[in-house]
């Protein structure tokens, strides 16, 4: 073989190597750019351990008849106004600020929430209040799509039965699945809800006004993750405060362990805070 064919042999295989590293440096270029693009809280949802372990899946893969049998076990009986749930004279409040497209508010839903519920909610001690905090949602307006949504089902007093349903029913992350075609879909599943009603009420301009509202309280509490949680007292013995709080942190410390880069916050343990009682129900 000439020395001449063993040149030209190494000059091509320059050039293929040289072309493979032009179209990997544009290839990381274009990822970088791409990445760059991407909210900080984005990013960080991706990396979440939920995230990678793949929580969540699309609506057609669940078993939705069964969702809304463990719905209604969960939520039956219990008294419910616009995004509270529970009696409205229980001792203690706790407030829950949620992302409905959240996988770890999903971990929070399908793990914990049923044991608070039965143990502390059901006996009249504890109410919940569901408040907007946008975190893992990547669209804007479609994070105040289904706010109100849930929002507008809060009117026939469904609020709770819609908002656990939707997080049971969530689709791949970052998807933008949360259609008008979802959430009517969410709709057709909550018994008694109707819908007629519904989608009038959630073209109601003051339910966006109140997630806006929703979501500068939560930015003055400096909570930057989902689920996040405060428990207000207006009454409740010490013991029980001691227990309620034990329990919730119990559940806050398995969904830290759990829930690496997407970690949930417990906020303030305290009186009613008067900025609180400015966010009206719609």
């Amino acid at each position: 073989m000439s020395r001449s064919y063993d040149a030209r042999r190494k000059a091509k295989r320059q050039q293929a190597r040289t072309a493979r590293e032009d179209t990997g440096d544009a290839h990381r270029w274009h990822l970088s750019r791409a990445i760059t693009a991407i909210p900080v809280l984005v990013i960080a949802a991706i990396l979440a351990t939920v995230g990678i372990l793949g929580f969540g899946g699309t609506s057609s893969a669940v078993d939705r008849t069964e969702i809304q049998q463990r719905v209604k076990r969960l939520l039956t009986g219990i008294p419910q106004q616009g995004a509270m749930l529970g009696s409205p004279k229980a001792p203690i409040t706790l407030w829950v600020y949620a992302d409905l497209e959240c996988p770890t508010v999903k971990r929070f839903v399908t793990a914990h929430l049923p044991s608070i519920i039965r143990t502390w909610v059901r006996d009249g001690t504890v109410n919940l209040e569901y408040l907007s905090l946008r975190t893992d949602t990547y669209d804007e307006r479609t994070f105040f799509n289904q706010e109100a949504a849930a929002m507008a089902a809060g009117r026939q007093n469904k609020m709770w039965n819609y908002a656990l349903t939707f997080i049971h029913e969530q689709g791949e992350r970052h998807a933008n699945y949360a259609t008008d075609e979802f959430l009517t879909d969410i709709a057709s599943q909550v018994p008694g809800l109707s819908r007629t009603r519904w989608q009038h009420d959630r073209q109601d301009s003051s339910l966006s006004k109140r997630v806006a509202r929703e979501l500068h309280f939560a930015s003055t509490q400096e909570l930057q993750s989902t689920p996040s949680f405060s428990l207000t007292y207006s009454g409740a013995t010490g013991s029980v405060r001691e227990e309620v709080e034990a329990s919730l942190s119990a559940a806050v410390d398995a969904l830290n362990e759990e829930s690496s880069g997407d970690a949930p916050t417990l906020g303030s343990f305290g009186a009613k805070q008067s900025n609180l009682e400015k966010i009206e129900q719609p």
